[in-house]
């Protein structure tokens, strides 16, 4: 599964805290620009819905007829195995000369 930096930045906040919240994850896109609320809201959702989807998260909340209501968020497995992986990765490695 190919993750966006939206999804890669919700990974390895969720690695850092027990459990979150949808709203841990607005601060993304606050140093960007001028984005509205309910647009950074439905970027996020959509996010959340396909790591759900790919089994790297387990989300608990509400769901409606029409829509699914995240309250909270929890790493799976192999979610926890990515996440160390993606953080691994940014790490840089020093230069040896």
């Amino acid at each position: 599964m190919r993750l966006s930096k939206l999804q890669k930045y919700i990974l390895e906040k969720c690695h850092s805290l027990k459990s979150s919240l949808p709203a841990d994850f607005y601060g993304y896109y606050k140093a960007g620009g001028a984005k509205s609320k309910k647009i950074i809201q439905d970027i996020v959702h959509k996010s959340l819905d396909s790591l759900v989807a790919g089994d790297l998260i387990t989300a608990l909340g509400k769901k409606t007829a029409k829509k699914w209501f995240i309250h909270k968020i929890r790493l799976t497995n192999l979610g926890k195995k990515i996440a160390i992986k993606i953080i691994k990765n940014r790490q840089r490695r020093l230069p040896i000369k």
